[in-house]
């Protein structure tokens, strides 16, 4: 006699016969979860959050910045909502971002972003790049000479007037050059009533103090019909940048010399002039003196030179945009040159503005806030760079640059040659290790500078040969899926990214079905589940176990969604092109994989592949994985649905499940079956009398399950189950050689045996 134990439940291997399924592999199987070989249903999702606006199609959950609750069920959480399915949201990868930045994308709406302060706030977000400005900055210069006056040539309001310089006197004013120069000359304004000899002397300071000397001039008479005297060195004295130099007059006379300030900054010492100047002078002998007029002639720092100036704008997040077109300006480099700037458009400026085209108030699409002023300065082999000079509000359209060449060149060099915003057709935008983003648009993959998702460099642009349908992260690898053959690219820097072909002419059929793993990113194609690995290996998945023309048949190919979730990848669509309604899963772990391309082995739970209906009974708008947690979630009905797998207790969806046919060796008679199950406490209670209405073609929704009894490929009759263990007869009188049982319930089956008689079935 013949018995049959039905266990270690699987799903479908749609390519093979029926007949030749392995035990437990099943014909046909919907809405099973067979991940403990017991055979139940998926849980029913729970609705998590009411949508605000209910035609949204994409949401993407933020956790709280104070709480720090990561939990899907926290309700401080912040919530992304948009219309377009195909979004994509980007945390932000700059390293400790104080702003929390999330960046976005979809087909329908220019590349964007925000800060985490403005979302909790509820404001809307930025437009994401800086433009550049499309104006040239204007240059004027004024003044400036091959030579300049280092020391005190002028006086100020404050000048008290002339002072008296005693006979054979050294008076002294310090100076501080800007630059590598040399001291041509000393100049002083003297008023004496008699003749006066003078000569020109420089010191090198020492503790604030002049102390040694560096040069000295020639004795000379003073022409007292000029008010100007001047010094003249045979060979002018080289002093360098930022240090203390004293440089004055040693007379044999005495006379008046104005102050050029009220302030006591000079040095006097006596020494008798027909000794020339002392070197070097005796410190306690130096006395403080009146800040006299006094000045020196200097040349070196002041060069006629061609300036290039470029001006860019910042936001108030430090995001800088690419510069303005330059403009080239001579004139010395010790003059007074005046730099007028243009502002942003309104709508740029951060605040609402009237639009001028329909006078209407509208939001800010970005919030630029300074202006950087950048200029050349040439090296020695006269290749100009440009380096940062200021950074001034935006609303200010004038600066005054008046910094020489050697402090400028202590400041930053300009990076931001190529930071131009995304195209306004970028299509995602997915993070990439090493502070990379990524996106596309057409035939062409863009990326991002490194930690600076504002810039998007064109420079940095690669394309593909067919259309992008989208792109999948996996470890350090991109895969562009296209209207033709995939691609792989592989690379540390945006500039200088690989691209390979990969050659495998498998069509990507939707964005929403690409999946990224940890070592491969899964596409759906006509012909299958396509494969694509980090290192460029292509494989259909499917094709050894679901033929193409099954494959076809069972799965949707329009409007997929898909995520991997719980192992499988786990996909919504229409097979149609209506309502999103049909799903599917199809195990991608790598042990059961195996157990496809050979004979299963005993206890393996080979999900296979297992068909899916819409839960809840409404249509899917999209399948997605909150970022924080890993939990699966459904936008359905206006709501966010989500699975609770921390639910020890769910509502279980009513499943079917359908053996393999079992092809006897000679025409039998199966008259008895038990059925072993647990009741899951959500389960609805049973009716009080049993259904024998035959034959049951619908699962009631007060019933534990039913089973049906297949023979030849014709139901035979049907029974309810009600109690695990219980022997159930099956109607007698037909003797066949092919019979197949079909399962549909909503409790937990561990196991089902079948046997010819009452008595066989005891020993199974």
């Amino acid at each position: 006699m013949t018995a049959l134990k039905l266990d270690k439940f699987g799903g479908q291997l749609p390519a093979w016969d029926t007949r030749l399924l392995p035990e437990g592999q099943a014909d046909y199987s919907i809405n099973c979860y067979l991940y403990a070989g017991v055979l139940t249903g998926w849980r029913q999702p729970k609705l998590l959050r009411a949508l605000k606006d209910t035609t949204a199609k994409y949401a993407y959950r933020i956790p709280n910045n104070v709480t720090r609750n990561t939990l899907i069920t926290a309700d401080d959480c912040y919530w992304l909502e948009f219309p377009d399915p195909d979004t994509t949201v980007m945390h932000s990868p700059v390293v400790q971002d104080q702003f929390q930045r999330y960046y976005f994308a979809s087909p329908t709406d220019v590349p964007k972003y925000n800060t985490y302060q403005r979302i909790a706030d509820g404001q809307h977000a930025w437009n994401l790049g800086v433009p550049s400005s499309g104006c040239t900055p204007g240059v004027t210069v004024a003044g400036g000479g091959d030579t300049i006056p280092v020391g005190f040539p002028n006086l100020d309001v404050s000048n008290i007037g002339n002072q008296y310089v005693p006979g054979h006197h050294i008076t002294l004013v310090p100076i501080v050059p800007s630059g590598s120069m040399i001291i041509e000359s000393i100049s002083f304004n003297p008023q004496a009533s008699g003749g006066l000899n003078f000569m020109g002397v420089v010191y090198s300071d020492l503790n604030g103090k002049p102390y040694e000397m560096l040069g000295a001039t020639a004795a000379t008479a003073a022409d007292l019909s000029l008010t100007t005297q001047t010094a003249v060195f045979t060979n002018g004295v080289s002093v360098i940048s930022n240090t203390t130099y004293w440089l004055g007059i040693m007379t044999d006379a005495s006379f008046y010399l104005p102050t050029a300030n009220n302030a006591t900054q000079g040095m006097g010492y006596p020494a008798t002039f027909s000794n020339g100047a002392p070197d070097p002078l005796n410190a306690g002998s130096v006395a403080t003196t009146p800040t006299f007029q006094i000045w020196g002639n200097l040349v070196g720092a002041s060069i006629f030179e061609a300036r290039g100036y470029v001006y860019t704008w910042v936001t108030e997040y430090d995001e800088e945009g690419p510069p303005s077109d330059p403009v080239v300006v001579n004139g010395w480099s010790n003059a007074v040159w005046t730099i007028t700037l243009f502002q942003p458009e309104p709508e740029n400026l951060g605040n609402d503005y009237v639009d001028p085209a329909d006078g209407l108030v509208k939001q800010a699409k970005r919030n630029i806030t300074k202006t950087r002023i950048y200029r050349t300065i040439s090296n020695q082999a006269g290749m100009g760079t440009y380096f940062l000079v200021a950074e001034i509000p935006v609303s200010q359209g004038v600066y005054v640059d008046t910094n020489p060449d050697d402090q400028v060149a202590l400041n930053e060099q300009m990076v931001s040659l190529y930071w131009f915003p995304p195209p306004e057709d970028l299509q995602e935008i997915l993070a990439f290790p090493n502070g990379i983003a990524v996106g596309f648009r057409s035939n062409e993959i863009w990326f991002s500078e490194a930690y600076r998702p504002h810039a998007w460099p064109p420079g940095y642009v690669i394309t593909t040969e067919f259309p992008i349908v989208g792109l999948g992260v996996a470890a350090q690898s991109i895969v562009a899926c296209t209207q033709g053959t995939p691609y792989l690219v592989n690379g540390i820097n945006p500039a200088s990214m690989a691209l390979t072909k990969i050659n495998l002419t498998e069509p990507c059929l939707h964005r929403g079905s690409i999946v990224a793993t940890d070592t491969a990113v899964l596409y759906i194609s006509q012909n299958g589940l396509i494969q694509i690995s980090q290192s460029g290996a292509g494989l259909n998945t499917t094709e050894g176990w679901i033929t193409r023309e099954k494959w076809q048949k069972l799965t949707p190919h329009y409007k997929v969604r898909a995520i991997k979730h719980a192992s499988s990848y786990f996909a919504f669509g229409s097979i149609d092109g209506g309502a999103i309604r049909d799903g599917f899963t199809v195990e991608l772990s790598t042990e059961d994989k195996t157990s496809f391309t050979i004979w299963p082995q005993a206890g393996g739970h080979r999900l296979g592949f297992n068909i899916l209906t819409s839960p809840n009974g409404f249509n899917i708008e999209n399948v997605l994985i909150d970022v924080w947690t890993g939990i699966g979630m459904l936008i359905q009905n206006g709501g966010i649905y989500q699975y609770d797998f921390t639910d020890q207790n769910p509502v279980i969806v009513p499943y079917l499940w359908r053996s393999k046919t079992y092809q006897q060796q000679a025409r039998r008679n199966f008259e008895a079956l038990r059925i072993w199950f647990e009741v899951p406490g959500t389960t609805p209670p049973q009716l009080p009398t049993r259904d024998t209405s035959f034959p049951q073609l619908v699962l009631g929704s007060n019933q534990y399950g039913i089973v049906r009894i297949y023979v030849d490929g014709d139901i035979w009759t049907t029974r309810e189950i009600r109690t695990s263990g219980e022997l159930l007869r099956i109607f007698s009188g037909i003797k066949a050689e092919s019979w197949q049982f079909e399962l549909e319930g909503r409790v937990v089956i561990s196991n089902m045996q079948v046997a010819t008689s009452v008595k066989e079935l005891s020993q199974v």
